[in-house]
């Protein structure tokens, strides 16, 4: 008998059952993990880290390829061997950025997900942020086989999310587990990813610096503050992404209606608010210059990969979008970072 066209097909119902299994059958182990974690006890961890339900997270923090997260920084370091380990994790950052804006749902992350799994995209790219941390932490130098690193994550998720701007920014799929049906755009996706990455070179700077495992509270207070200011930012240069995106399409589907395309925009994931920020902009654009003197370099990079996947979507990348995507390019030498 076909499935109704409103449920979910029983192969991605399965797949996350499954899933939910791996990641959840310990929940209560981990409620006294996180009890017993010194840093989880620092008033000002619990104070942001208890607005979200982060217990889950504990189960991506065992998934995640620690080989494989200290082969990629090592790389970095290889390749780069004068630069800092801030500036080692900002690349480390963008890289992330540029997958979670760009692919949306990574199945290297959760293996045996196809990429049709679109619902279970949630899960992927909180991995991805998570493994994120690890990569981090590891171009710090530290040891990611600590078990102190599963309740730094959950620590950095806290202090990055917990705050009011996080609803803002549309993470309000943290406060419970993430199960089938639930999904996060493109540019919310990257605008997350930074500011966990933010929070989590912050954390490992102070560490080095205070030659301790825990930073002490003032330092925690002043780490989730900034990161409070950088997610704001984060969440302005969403928006000028969401209109630069608004040009790609204005030129990819010229002879198309907002209704014509809005079906391909779906799959890009694109939050609601996206979506109305780059009807609106269909209508009244702002100059594509004066866009991109507003851009952070830090989102060139994930925007480039976005405008990529539409001019694409039409079977050949016109004058016009080469034209949009050379200028995006030109923007901090996003072509480099991508």
């Amino acid at each position: 008998m076909p499935e109704p066209s409103n449920m979910l097909p029983s192969t991605i119902v399965k797949n996350t059952l499954r899933w939910i299994r791996q990641i959840l059958p310990n929940v209560g182990h981990a409620l006294d993990f996180i009890d017993n974690i010194p840093l989880l006890k620092n008033p000002i961890v619990r104070r942001f880290a208890g607005v979200l339900r982060l217990e889950w997270l504990l189960g991506l923090t065992g998934q995640v390829n620690l080989e494989r997260a200290e082969a990629e920084v090592k790389k970095l370091q290889q390749q780069y061997p004068h630069e800092t380990p801030d500036q080692i994790s900002h690349r480390l950052i963008v890289k992330k950025a540029i997958q979670a804006g760009g692919t949306g749902l990574v199945t290297s992350i959760l293996p045996g997900f196809a990429v049709a799994f679109l619902a279970l995209d949630i899960a992927a790219t909180t991995a991805l942020q998570t493994a994120l941390v690890y990569e981090i932490a590891a171009a710090y130098g530290l040891n990611l086989r600590d078990t102190a690193r599963k309740g730094e994550v959950l620590a950095i998720f806290g202090l990055a999310l917990g705050g009011g701007n996080a609803l803002k920014a549309g993470v309000k799929f943290l406060r419970n587990i993430p199960l089938a049906g639930a999904a996060i755009g493109a540019s919310t996706n990257a605008t997350i990813l930074y500011s966990v990455g933010y929070a989590a070179s912050r954390f490992y700077a102070a560490q080095l610096q205070e030659a301790s495992e825990i930073p002490n509270t003032e330092t925690l207070k002043t780490i989730q503050q900034e990161s409070e200011a950088y997610l704001n930012i984060a969440i302005a240069q969403q928006a000028i992404v969401d209109q630069v995106l608004a040009h790609m399409l204005l030129v990819s589907y010229p002879e198309k209606t907002w209704e014509d395309i809005l079906p391909n925009l779906k799959k890009l994931q694109l939050e609601p608010s996206s979506l109305n920020t780059i009807a609106t902009n269909l209508q009244s654009p702002q100059p594509l210059e004066t866009l991109l003197a507003q851009l952070n370099c830090d989102f060139a990079a994930p925007l480039l990969a976005q405008c990529r996947r539409i001019a694409e979507s039409t079977g050949g990348i016109s004058q016009q979008e080469a034209d949009i995507l050379r200028s995006i390019e030109q923007k901090c030498d996003a072509k480099s970072l991508a």
